[in-house]
């Protein structure tokens, strides 16, 4: 298993692992009609579009033969938040590669560079019915915020997981 920083050549793979994840991490909480209709094309606009912007960390992890299994994105925090600095926004890994470490070697390698752009804390932003918030929390992260979404035609609750020092993570990783 390989982590490295992605390029636009990776957005099939990105795109792909985004649809996966999302269809196996979201079933029962979004509709199947709309997790069913998730296009791969789409999602690759978005991805490329995501990897031009200057200030995204975005990662992918390989397996032994060079596919993309997994992505982790992240920069600056996004809703202009003065108290928190940088944000995880994504981090999504097949099922089958679940639960082997890779996820915590996708966090730290994206943590990294958000240290190294002096970021001093951190969020990471989650569904709060998501059954990955058990992976924040293993991390030492606390909720910290919450706030209402409306995604799929439906109203979910998405839960702001935190650490004031952005080093606190590394503590668990």
């Amino acid at each position: 298993m390989k982590i490295r920083k992605a390029t636009e050549k990776d957005v099939t793979g990105i795109a792909y692992v985004h649809i996966n994840s999302w269809q196996s991490t979201y079933k029962g909480i979004l509709p199947n009609q709309y997790l069913a209709s998730l296009n791969l094309e789409t999602r690759k606009k978005n991805w490329l579009r995501n990897l031009k912007m200057l200030h995204n960390a975005t990662y992918v992890a390989e397996n032994g033969e060079g596919q993309i299994i997994g992505f982790v994105a992240g920069g600056p925090e996004q809703t202009n938040d003065h108290h928190i600095q940088g944000e995880v926004y994504a981090i999504y890994l097949l099922k089958e590669y679940q639960r082997q470490g890779i996820g915590r070697k996708m966090i730290k390698t994206v943590v990294d560079e958000l240290i190294d752009k002096e970021h001093k804390n951190l969020i990471i932003w989650a569904l709060k019915d998501n059954p990955s918030c058990g992976f924040y929390k293993a991390l030492g992260g606390h909720v910290i915020a919450e706030k209402t979404v409306k995604m799929a035609g439906i109203e979910l609750i998405e839960v702001g997981y935190g650490w004031d020092d952005i080093h606190e993570i590394l503590l668990y990783l």
